[in-house]
This record gives structure tokens, sequence and C-alpha cells, in this order.
């Protein structure tokens, strides 16, 4: 008999535990019981069977969460109309699910016109109310967010490459890539020259912008180039955060890898990895040979009209490498050993670095290991052999 007690209480703890905060008022004497009386009620009608019901049925629940310890002042609550359709067609119910708001002291409801996602819901409640819940407002955007007063100043300035996101709030694509589009922001928000942006173009101080640029449905995702402003160009590729980096590492000569982190060749030039690389496995009498070739190859890059201030750095690196293992053995790996501790212990959170400081280190323990890589080495010695052998039959020719 004790036996049979126990099981019953766990039932019954179960039970409760599955019915979580929200009130069911399907049965006519609850409703009565709680509608009108001391507390505001947000009432959900719904049907068993409606595909909008149960999709919303966990979201309802989170709200029912945020509000459980305000229960003496706001009720959440929920009706099954098809159940119990006398109450659906007290209310005035056309269709599931549909919300009505019940002030306290108030059998009249009141139209709930809101979105159907938590923040929304749970937002007009305490509009309703005047009692905030505890869901934790959003993070802020890490997408750069477009009006109308700032597109142009930010998307058309010739120096940066810029990837624009046109939605409407309302519009349920957007909601599903959201999450993601941020994250991709996030991943890049350490490359001031490629910018993840996004405008509302339902609003309708934005609409003529977007309608600049043929915006007919949402999302609409649009990349300006830098240096071609006037030839903006339709993303079409996939919509996960790794098709999208793919497209911006591409576009922006980034080396972003999903998470925000850099790939081993950021920070890096192919050029000048194959002379770091044959310098280091060179004997010494063959370096001084090396680093004035290096020097050569340098000064005719900052020569060039495709130089920049960017690759002007990366040379600058390589050369003060160059120099520090010149005057001092054994400088690359104690140096590489000293940038792998300290990422590494940002890594594992015992530290910590700004997003930019990671970047850099990162950039100069990247060129410190291809000085190291024999197999770039081998490379760039069969390129100049073979360089080389052209010069001299090209030479055997004349």
């Amino acid at each position: 008999m004790r036996f049979l007690s126990l099981t019953v209480a766990l039932l019954v703890l179960v039970a409760t535990a599955l019915a979580g905060n929200v009130l069911d008022l399907t049965a006519s004497k609850d409703f009565e019981k709680h509608i009108g009386k001391s507390q505001g009620v947000l009432v959900k009608y719904y049907a068993p069977w409606c595909g909008h019901c149960k999709n919303l049925a966990p979201i309802y629940e989170k709200v029912a969460d945020a509000f459980a310890q305000q229960k003496d002042t706001v009720l959440i609550a929920k009706v099954d109309a098809d159940k119990n359709k006398q109450l659906g067609q007290k209310a005035d119910i056309k269709g599931f699910p549909t919300l009505k708001w019940y002030p306290a002291g108030s059998t009249v409801p009141e139209e709930f016109n809101s979105g159907r996602d938590l923040e929304s819901i749970a937002k007009l409640v305490t509009e309703k109310s005047g009692k905030k819940s505890t869901i934790k407002p959003p993070p802020p955007p890490a997408a750069t967010q477009l009006t109308s007063r700032n597109f142009d100043d930010i998307v058309l300035k010739e120096g940066k490459d810029v990837l624009v996101e046109f939605y409407a709030p309302w519009c349920g694509h957007c909601k599903n890539l959201n999450p993601i589009y941020q994250q991709v922001a996030q991943d890049f928000s350490g490359d001031d020259d490629c910018v993840v942006a996004q405008m509302d173009a339902d609003q309708e101080s934005n609409k003529a912008i977007a309608q600049r640029y043929g915006v007919s449905s949402y999302p609409t995702l649009v990349f300006f180039p830098k240096g071609d402003k006037s030839n903006p160009q339709p993303y079409n590729g996939g919509r996960g955060e790794e098709d999208f980096i793919k497209f911006l590492n591409d576009k922006c000569q980034t080396w972003r890898t999903k998470g925000g982190l850099l790939s081993d060749l950021a920070g890096r030039m192919p050029a000048l990895d194959g002379f770091a690389a044959r310098w280091y496995t060179s004997p010494a009498d063959q370096r001084s040979t090396i680093y004035s070739d290096f020097i050569d190859y340098v000064n005719t890059m900052r020569a060039s009209p495709k130089s920049d201030q960017k690759k002007n750095e990366v040379a600058d690196y390589y050369l003060r490498v160059l120099d520090k293992a010149n005057q001092s053995a054994g400088y690359i790996e104690k140096e590489t050993k000293r940038l792998t501790s300290i990422l590494k212990k940002h890594a594992e959170g015992t530290s910590q670095l700004a997003a930019k400081k990671v970047d850099e280190l990162t950039k100069k323990k990247n060129v410190l290991l291809a000085f190291v890589n024999e197999r770039i080495a081998a490379q760039a010695e069969k390129q100049k052999a073979d360089a080389e052998k052209r010069a001299a039959e090209q030479k055997d020719e004349l």
C-alpha cells in the first residue's frame, strides 16, 4: 500500500513537471475560476491538430516560465478550443493559434497582436501587466545596422567590402537566417575592411534604398566590393556559416575559419614564404645571398602599382624576423614557442586577449612557422632551379 502511494505521488510530480507553468483553462469551470479575477491572463486558444500551434507550444512554455514568479498578478494560460468549442466561440476565435489578453477584473478580452517569438510575446505581457519577465534581453546584433542615414557612408565607402542583408522583421526565412548571419558578422568582426551588415528594408524610411537595389523579397543579400561600388553583386550561395565564410574570404581576401579564428595562411605571402624557408634551411655561408635577394624582392614589390599598406606591413614583419634570427640563433623557435603559449592560454580561458590581438599574434606565428617549413623550402628551391634553367635555355636560344 505504501509502495502504491509513493508511485502515485511520483506520477503526480511527473505530471506536474510536464504540465509546466502554462495553466490549462479548457474546462469551463477552470476558465471561470481565473478569468475576470485579480490577475491579468494571457490565453492561447489552440487545437491539438494545428501545426502552427505545435510550433508555438515550446515558445509559449518559455513565456510562462518567464512569468512564473508573477502568478499573483499574471497568468499564462491555454484553452483547447477544439475540445471546448463554446469558449472558442465566446472569444470569437477564427483560427489557431489565437492569443487573447484578459485584463484583471475583466472577462472581455483584448486583441493580442504581436510577433509569435519569445521576446515579442513577453514584451507585450509586460506592457499589459506592468510586470517584468525573467527573459534576458538578446545581445546586440553583431552585424552592422544600416539605416537610410548611414547606408551610403558605410556601404559605399570605397575602402571596404560590404555584405548587406535586406530583411523584414516579419519574414520567417529572415528569422531563421539571423543567428547564422550574426555569427558570421562576429567571425569577421576583426576585419575592419570586410563588413557584414543588415538593413530592415520593410521600415518606411529604408524602402527607397531597398528599391534602389531591386529588393523584392526577403532576405536579399548583396555584396558591395571595394573599388567597384557601382556593380553590387547578388549573393546566391548557401545560407550556412561556412558558406558565408568561404564567400567572404574569397571576396575580401581574408582567412577566417568557422568560429572566427584565422587559418594558418593568414598574415603570410607565398613568395616571401619561399625566401624565408630557403634562408632558414640553407647553410650559413649561403644565407647572405638569400637575404640580399629577399631585400631586392621586397623593394621591387613595394614599387609595384599593386602594392599597398597591408602588403608592406606583412613584408616588414618577415624582414624583422629575418634580422632578429640573423642576430640571435634560435630566435624563431623561441618566439614561436612564446606566441603558441600565449594563444593557448587565451584558448583555454586562463587569460583574455582582445580579438584583434589574437589575430595579430596568430599571423605572426603563421609567418614564423613558414620559416621552418621544409616543404615550402623544397618547393622554393625547385622553383628557383626551374627559373634558372629556363633563363639558361633562353640564353642559349639567343
